[in-house]
């Protein structure tokens, strides 16, 4: 039994088992793609700027796609936008290429830890939060929007690392994924941030199973957030599929489709 509020995601993969093979047929055309040298730097480079758009988007950072283009290449948008909203941007870019790391130059199977999410986090609220930055909260917190309390502090020394733990327990990897950023946001173990590092992280064990990076759209939010609701009272499947219908539609946009 797992500790409140985690919650397993194992039973939702039979359910989803078509969706699942339509991934898994558009993966395999990715991974030719890529080993033919049909996947071009600048297809990569526009999904990793579409990343951070809407990851930022989502958490109401107004920003278009071309000002965070231009945030990502240095340069200042026009219109004074706020320094935080230019700091979003760049920072979660810095947090994309950190993955990229990772997911390059670790095993596959390496475990994910406490300190991974840190620092993501850490790189998420650079100059935006000091006290914040790459620290689990000490308080308690409230979702906006939402009936859930997450969990007091005092907790997390014990449901971090089962959450972290389930990563490794073989299920398909958008399944696990979701799992993995649904725990994480139940969680709710920063201050601010909880949402960007949670699909930073769900990324993170996509990439290292070799999968392009999963957009979630900004366009559906509303979806994507009554998914998440969803899953607090234990019904899963909703917010898993919609990760795995999220990663279907990010193949297809690496493959040009």
């Amino acid at each position: 039994m797992l500790p409140e509020p985690l919650q397993s995601f194992a039973t939702t993969a039979s359910a989803l088992a078509p969706d699942l093979a339509k991934l898994d047929d558009a993966l395999s055309r990715y991974r030719e793609a890529t080993v033919a040298g049909r996947i071009l730097p600048n297809a990569t480079e526009a999904i990793r700027v579409e990343v951070t758009y809407h990851s930022n988007a989502i958490e109401g950072n107004r920003l278009t796609l071309r000002e965070t283009q231009l945030v990502i290449e240095g340069r200042a948008p026009l219109g004074g936008k706020p320094m935080r909203e230019i700091y979003e941007a760049r920072n979660h870019d810095r947090a994309v290429r950190l993955i990229e790391e990772w997911a390059a130059t670790r095993p596959a199977n390496q475990a994910i830890v406490d300190r991974d999410l840190l620092d993501v986090h850490a790189v998420v609220l650079a100059d935006i939060d000091a006290a914040e930055a790459g620290r689990f909260r000490s308080g308690r917190v409230l979702i906006a929007g939402s009936r859930f309390v997450p969990p007091g502090p005092q907790k997390f020394a014990e449901l971090m690392p089962r959450a972290l733990g389930l990563v490794a327990a073989g299920l398909h990897p958008a399944i696990a994924a979701a799992e993995l950023h649904y725990n994480l946001v139940a969680i709710h173990p920063f201050a601010d941030g909880n949402g960007r590092a949670a699909r930073l992280m769900m990324n993170y064990h996509l990439l290292r199973c070799g999968y392009p990076w999963t957009i979630i759209d900004v366009a559906e939010r509303a979806g994507y957030l009554a998914a998440l609701d969803e899953a607090n009272s234990g019904k899963c499947q909703r917010f898993a599929a919609f990760v795995v219908h999220s990663a279907i539609k990010s193949v297809e946009r690496a493959l040009g489709t």
